[in-house]
């Protein structure tokens, strides 16, 4: 059984019997969120989509309304998918469920597009909207205009947001067109893991894209080792120049965490010699004095070379932000220890 065939048969299971959403219901106290199970139900409902299915939707839209209040882990895409799904049955009383959604906080204000709220049509929603009362209707109406002449958005805004979201969410339309990002997506983890390897072997030539994929892929199955080769291909590949500092201070890092403390300080000294920009210095520093710091020792001979680098940016710049001042104290309390 193919994975879009196994979710199209969790998919036919529910719709037999309701009860098994239990299964996908989100606790905040739970150690799984369930987030992901959730999306497989909406990657197979969004592909073989019914009416009867309403409910299933909404029941899913919040749960995952819940996850968002709690930060879980997961992805906040897999939020505005099953949002979109929702718009696809053109139901304007969902327009409460969605406006307490954008004001769950202050991040949800902006990235919870607004046009969700008028996505059953603009005058089938105002329709809706004098039909009923209810006691943040006042609070609504003033924040979208008050009637459909003075609406935030007109009818074609909103048809040309819908077939913007068909194409942001393209990858998760069967056929799948990138099985690789989609087992990545849908944190199908061990198959990831063994399609991964294939797709770094593919001849290609690299783009800006293919080379954030492949830096994303890598931190996804947390291997350092393979973090490293990402980004040295990353600046072989760079042709973007403002971002070659960013990506050497990210590589020293890494060497850093992975004990090749030579390597951290040879790019670390070159980015400095480098540059004036005092951000980057900054960033440079911060990542000298946490050479220190996992070293724990002064006789180390790149933790004094590095120390040395440190004091000359201090005295040059006098200061930085507090956290890398903070670092500054608790190497010179190792050096001098």
């Amino acid at each position: 059984m193919t994975l879009t065939e196994k979710y199209k048969t969790e998919l036919d299971l529910v719709r037999e019997n309701l009860k098994l959403l239990d299964n996908y219901r989100f606790d905040k106290e739970a150690i799984n969120s369930k987030h992901f199970d959730r999306l497989r139900l909406n990657i197979a409902i969004y592909n073989d989509l019914k009416q009867k299915d309403y409910e299933i939707v909404r029941f899913l839209f919040t749960e995952e309304k819940e996850w968002r209040k709690y930060a879980k882990d997961g992805e906040v895409d897999n939020l505005y998918f099953c949002a979109f799904i929702l718009t696809l049955f053109n139901s304007p009383e969902i327009i409460w469920l969605f406006f307490e959604t954008k004001n769950i906080d202050f991040d949800s204000g902006i990235g919870f597009d607004e046009e969700y709220l008028v996505s059953a049509g603009i005058k089938e929603t105002y329709q809706y909207l004098k039909t009923v009362d209810n006691p943040i209707k006042t609070e609504l109406l003033r924040y979208l205009g008050e009637t459909v002449g003075n609406c935030n958005y007109s009818q074609a805004d909103i048809d040309t947001w819908k077939e913007n979201k068909k194409s942001y969410f393209r990858s998760y339309k069967f056929p799948i067109l990138d099985e690789l990002y989609f087992l990545y997506s849908t944190n199908e983890r061990e198959l990831f893991l063994t399609k991964l390897p294939e797709w770094i072997k593919q001849e290609r030539a690299w783009t800006y894209e293919e080379l954030g994929l492949y830096r994303t892929y890598t931190k996804y199955v947390a291997d350092k080792a393979l973090e490293i080769e990402a980004l040295k291909l990353t600046l072989k590949k760079n042709d973007k120049d403002f971002l070659t500092d960013i990506y050497n201070r990210q590589l020293a890092e890494l060497y850093a965490e992975t004990g090749e403390n030579d390597k951290a300080f040879e790019i670390l000294e070159r980015v400095l010699k480098g540059t004036e920009n005092k951000n980057i210095v900054r960033d440079c520093v911060e990542q000298l004095c946490r050479i220190i710091i996992i070293t724990n020792t002064s006789s180390d001979e790149i933790s004094k070379k590095s120390y040395h680098i440190i004091k000359a940016q201090q005295k040059q710049y006098r200061n930085f932000s507090p956290m890398v001042e903070d670092l500054i104290r608790n190497t010179t309390e190792i050096m001098k220890s």
